[in-house]
């Protein structure tokens, strides 16, 4: 009886001296804690991503932004002289930029060629450039670039219409400003050679048999200033109207 009445004493002693276990904290609650990565840590920036724990880029890398730039700045180029777009054209020369197109035909500041082609362009009915073959050379800051273009020009004259084709090159000197990968390229002096010329008589039958087709216009009511507005998930959606039209292979005329 002795030894059964112990073992009930020690029996409660432990079963008082236990400590009840802690509750654990619902799942919901441990799943909507956010990480600690997330909520210190923000996402690195592509540069430092590429670049590796510093801001700076490889030269390869940086070789390449640079090229790419530049091929987009001559597009530019040749866009602000299509549509007649005087600040697109600004906006790729430098303000002491100067050009070369010949001494018969013009040679001058930025400023002077833009004012000087914008009068040109009065008499010109349309015109469209393309920009290939580009070819540069870097150098720090500076860039040379050797650029072929062709283009076809339709020239307004009292006896009729004209069709200009031409092709040559744009041989600029890019400078990078201010100094460093941060730096914006720009042109800082332009000299045009031709390699050939083609002058013909203007043929409107394609024109004439298709008045609907979409025709670009030299102002900004044509089409590439409305792209922002093109059917899209951003746009919400909205599919254009003329879905669901039925067109035979007569519909264009040659």
């Amino acid at each position: 009886m002795a030894t059964a009445k112990k073992k009930s004493i020690s029996s409660k002693k432990a079963a008082t001296s236990k400590k009840p276990a802690p509750k654990s904290a619902p799942s919901s609650a441990r799943k909507s804690k956010p990480s600690l990565s997330l909520l210190k840590f923000p996402r690195p920036s592509l540069v430092s991503q590429l670049g590796g724990s510093g801001e700076r880029l490889s030269p390869r890398l940086q070789a390449a932004i640079d090229k790419s730039e530049i091929a987009e700045l001559l597009a530019s180029f040749a866009r602000g002289i299509d549509r007649v777009d005087e600040n697109l054209l600004r906006s790729v020369l430098h303000p002491d930029a100067t050009l070369d197109l010949g001494p018969g035909v013009f040679q001058g500041t930025g400023g002077d060629y833009v004012h000087w082609v914008l009068g040109v362009l009065q008499g010109v009915r349309s015109s469209h450039h393309m920009i290939t073959n580009i070819r540069v050379e870097l150098d720090g800051d500076a860039a040379l670039v050797e650029s072929y273009f062709s283009a076809h020009i339709r020239i307004e004259k009292p006896i009729g219409r004209e069709d200009v084709f031409m092709g040559g090159r744009n041989l600029d000197r890019f400078e990078r400003r201010p100094s460093g990968s941060a730096g914006v390229w720009k042109i800082v002096h332009r000299k045009q050679v031709l390699d050939w010329v083609r002058t013909e008589a203007v043929s409107d039958i394609f024109y004439h048999q298709n008045p609907d087709a979409l025709w670009s216009y030299r102002t900004k009511t044509d089409a590439s200033y409305q792209m922002a507005q093109f059917p899209g998930t951003q746009t919400g959606g909205k599919l254009p109207a003329f879905l669901g039209r039925h067109y035979e292979s007569k519909s264009v005329k040659f």
